[in-house]
C-alpha cells in the first residue's frame, strides 16, 4: 500500500490548518526542521506499526529543501530509520519542482547520502520545462508527480500530447509517474490511455 502523508496542524481554537498555510509560516519562524523531522517519525512509527500487524507500507513525506539542506538531516535520517527498525525503501521524500530547483545543490547532496539507504526521491509539481529536465538528470528520482494542470478537469488536445510525451521522457530514465489530484473518472482515463503508473485523488 502507498500513501501520501498531510500535514494537519490544530491550532487554539481547534481549527485544523493545511500544509499550505503552517509550513510558510514555520519556514520563516525556523520551525520548519522541527515540523519535517516530526512528520518523519510520524510516519516511520505508522510504518513500523503497520509491519507489526502484518501489512506493507510505503509513505510518501513532502519535506522543505531547507530541512534537506540541514548538515546533519542526513545523519538524523539514518538513526531514525534505525531507530524505528524500518527499511529506507518505505519511505519516499517528495520535493517541490519549484524548491528543488532553486536548491539543487544542497537537495542532490541529501539525496546522494541517503540513496545507500534505499530511501526513494519523488519530484512533484513536474511539468515540461527546462527545470523539470535539470532535474529530473541531477536528482536520483524513483517517481515524479504531474502538476495538476494535467489532472484537473479535461485537458486540451496540446496538453494531452504535452502528458504523453512527459511520462514517455520519465518511463525512459526508469522512473514511475503519479497522477495527482485525480477526481473524476475521465481525468483518470485520460492518464491510464498516456501511460500513467498511479493516479492519487478523492475518485
Amino acid at each position: 500500500s502507498q500513501f501520501q502523508v498531510l500535514l494537519r496542524m490544530r491550532d487554539a481554537q481547534g481549527r485544523l490548518l493545511s500544509a499550505a498555510e503552517v509550513i510558510p509560516m514555520a519556514e520563516r519562524s525556523d520551525f520548519i526542521l522541527d515540523i519535517d523531522r516530526w512528520v518523519v517519525m510520524q510516519a516511520l512509527a505508522l510504518i513500523r506499526d503497520r509491519r507489526a500487524e502484518g501489512k506493507q507500507l510505503r509513505l510518501f513525506v513532502t519535506q522543505s529543501p531547507l530541512t534537506l539542506a540541514d548538515a546533519g538531516q542526513s545523519a538524523w535520517l539514518k538513526n531514525e530509520l534505525q531507530a524505528h527498525d524500518v527499511t529506507g525503501t518505505s519511505l519516499v521524500i517528495e520535493l517541490r519542482l519549484e524548491d528543488a530547483a532553486v536548491h539543487a545543490a544542497t537537495v542532490r547532496q541529501f539525496c546522494d547520502a541517503m540513496v545507500s539507504e534505499g530511501v526513494q526521491f519523488c519530484l512533484s509539481q513536474y511539468e515540461a520545462g527546462t527545470d523539470a529536465e535539470a532535474l529530473l538528470e541531477q536528482l536520483p528520482l524513483g517517481f515524479v508527480k504531474l502538476a495538476r494542470k494535467y489532472t484537473s478537469g479535461s485537458p486540451s488536445p496540446t496538453l494531452r500530447d504535452e502528458l504523453k510525451n512527459l511520462i514517455d521522457r520519465a518511463h525512459r530514465r526508469g522512473l514511475e509517474v503519479i497522477g495527482h489530484g485525480v477526481e473524476d473518472a475521465q481525468s483518470a482515463a485520460t492518464l491510464w490511455m498516456s501511460g500513467i503508473d498511479f493516479i492519487q485523488g478523492n475518485l
